[in-house]
């Protein structure tokens, strides 16, 4: 039995988690593409689910990754737009991604970087085809609300993100 959900998330863990709730219920995800996932019927509980974000690594780090993924039992299950969903048999035991701190802050750092360049991009950009309704009607305004609003969502994430790191940053500190 196969099953379409749509479901639109801004935080990558509430959206992992819920992927991993749905596993627990027997829905096994077997694909993702924007907002729309797609699960089959299975054995509850199965799979522990993670999501990641790989972007910036070039073809041959990626293969390397997820070569070095396969051995350690992970299945890719899909990549789309820099995003990655794996599973691991859950009898296996836990299945955590980044185990130390500092790792954990360093992927953050990847995140924030890629997250505050596309916020800046599409503010740019609104601004700049907002302002060019003022020279001359056109349809530059509909396209400037889009990308103002592409870049508010984008905002929400990077606060997310900014706010865990702080609190591993302590955390480390603390520890130290």
């Amino acid at each position: 039995m196969r099953k379409v959900l749509y479901r639109f998330f801004v935080d990558y863990e509430k959206e992992e988690k819920w992927v991993n709730e749905m596993g627990a219920q027997g829905w096994h995800l077997q694909k993702f593409f924007f907002a729309r996932f797609t699960f089959t019927r299975g054995e509850p509980g199965e799979f522990i689910y993670r999501n990641e974000f790989i972007s910036g690594m070039s073809s041959s780090e990626k293969n390397d990754y997820f070569e070095f993924l396969k051995d350690s039992g992970i299945s890719i299950i899909n990549e789309l737009g820099g995003w990655v969903y794996m599973k691991k048999t859950a009898a296996d035991g836990p299945f955590e991604l980044y185990t130390d701190t500092k790792s954990k802050i360093a992927y953050y750092k990847r995140m924030l970087n890629i997250f505050a360049l596309l916020f800046f991009i599409n503010a740019w950009m609104g601004i700049a085809n907002i302002s060019n309704l003022w020279d001359k009607p056109s349809y530059g305004f509909i396209v400037g609300f889009f990308n103002i609003a592409a870049a508010l969502l984008i905002a929400f994430p990077i606060i997310k993100i900014i706010q865990r790191k702080r609190l591993l940053e302590k955390d480390q500190k603390f520890f130290e």
